[in-house]
């Protein structure tokens, strides 16, 4: 797997902008009709996106959970009635937010991670008491989820009806998933260079195997990777399985090398993170902006709640510089009469006040909803009133929020 640390040249914010991007791929589309000896095939085959949109005009999906064996027949599995479910709220074009089944009955690919260890090639893992471990065969749990990705995919096949313009898929990062995992043995992957370097492989090439099954379907994927723990691998604060020591730092060398990497072998992606604090290495303070160069990344996600004074001035940095900037609003976003002038507010103060145009703003990206889920239950739960039609509303006021953005003058 190669590791070179050359990234792509960035994209200015002007060549960002969706009238331009709408009229390049029009263009695109009619140069290929009229190409001589294209075939029809050609000429219908799903277009790869280059860019990923801002959130107005991308719609997300998260694949259902396993289907309980024990409802029977298939037509009123979880995973149809996720589809159905989740297709019809992309169907009204709102910002992208993961969507899964009901309860699973403690099925392991009811989860994030669960999900994520479903796309490693060539590797197998089990859940045990202790949490994930590698194996070296497949057991009946992973045979079962395999044969319930396959059902997803035609649920998705029938309910999808070949959609068009691009989906978001949301996992988690590479580095969350090493965080993850443990060896046969019970030692953490993150402590074992051979093993986290076959992990990172294995989920690149799963996801980007992934990705070109979901544009089989007519659908334009991008991906959307939720690196919740680098700070931990970075400084060397990951507890070992005991609890009472931390692994080693892994170098900052290997973990842009191993992001740079999985990157490279993906559509689009937006890298999700925590926040934009300074890293803290070897006596040295990485600023926030100068840590997601290194990634290669070309989009970047953050909370509006964890953005403070220092954070919009990073965030400033990564937009000038071409980077695609995401805000997370909060689950409760809906809760206001007045949500959407409120958000905006909260978006444009700290942005003005470090001296950024508002024009700016346009270029931002909105994604609404929960985190993704690293543990069970699922994110459609009821009983915690995150259902769908909660998600439907978060994502009308992000889309609200969307267009109040590119209003500003």
């Amino acid at each position: 797997m190669s590791t070179s640390s050359e990234s792509p040249a960035p994209t200015s914010m002007a060549e960002r902008r969706t009238s331009e991007r709408d009229r390049s791929d029009r263009d695109r589309d009619r140069s290929d009709r009229d190409r001589p000896g294209a075939t029809l095939a050609e000429a219908a085959a799903p277009k790869t996106p280059t860019i990923v949109l801002p959130a107005a005009t991308t719609t997300g999906i998260w694949l259902p959970g396993a289907r309980d064996p024990h409802r029977g027949y298939i037509a009123t599995s979880p995973v149809r009635e996720a589809a159905a479910a989740g297709f019809d709220i992309l169907a009204d074009q709102l910002p992208p937010v993961p969507l899964t089944a009901d309860r699973s009955e403690g099925r392991w690919g009811a989860d994030a991670i669960g999900r994520a260890v479903g796309l490693l090639t060539e590797l197998h893992v089990d859940c045990t008491s202790y949490g994930w471990r590698l194996t070296s065969s497949a057991g009946k749990d992973e045979r079962l989820e395999d044969s319930a990705l396959i059902e997803a995919f035609d649920a998705i096949a029938e309910y999808c009806q070949a959609r068009p313009g691009q989906v978001q898929i949301s996992l988690p990062g590479p580095w969350t998933l090493v965080t993850a995992l443990s060896l046969s043995s019970g030692a953490r992957v993150l402590g074992d260079h051979g093993a986290r370097r076959d992990v990172v492989q294995a989920y690149a090439y799963g996801i980007a195997a992934f990705t070109d099954r979901i544009a089989s379907l007519g659908m334009q994927p991008t991906v959307r990777l939720v690196e919740s723990r680098l700070t931990p691998v970075l400084t060397g604060t990951w507890p070992t399985v005991s609890g009472w020591a931390s692994l080693p730092a892994i170098s900052e060398a290997q973990v842009w090398a191993a992001l740079e990497s999985t990157l490279r072998h993906l559509p689009p992606t937006v890298l999700a993170l925590p926040n934009l604090d300074p890293l803290h290495l070897q006596g040295k303070e990485i600023p926030a902006a100068e840590a997601v160069r290194r990634t290669g990344a070309r989009s970047v996600s953050v909370p509006l709640d964890s953005l403070r004074p220092h954070s919009w001035e990073q965030l400033a940095i990564l937009a000038e510089a071409g980077l695609g900037t995401w805000i997370h609003l909060p689950s409760s976003a809906g809760g206001r009469p007045d949500a959407v002038n409120h958000w905006c507010e909260r978006i444009r103060t700290p942005w003005s006040r470090i001296g950024m145009g508002v024009a700016s703003l346009r270029e931002f990206g909105i994604i609404a909803g929960p985190e993704l889920p690293m543990t069970y239950p699922p994110l459609l739960e009821d009983q915690q009133g995150i259902g769908p039609e909660t998600n439907r509303g978060t994502m009308t006021i992000a889309a609200g929020l969307r267009r109040a953005l590119e209003e500003i003058e």
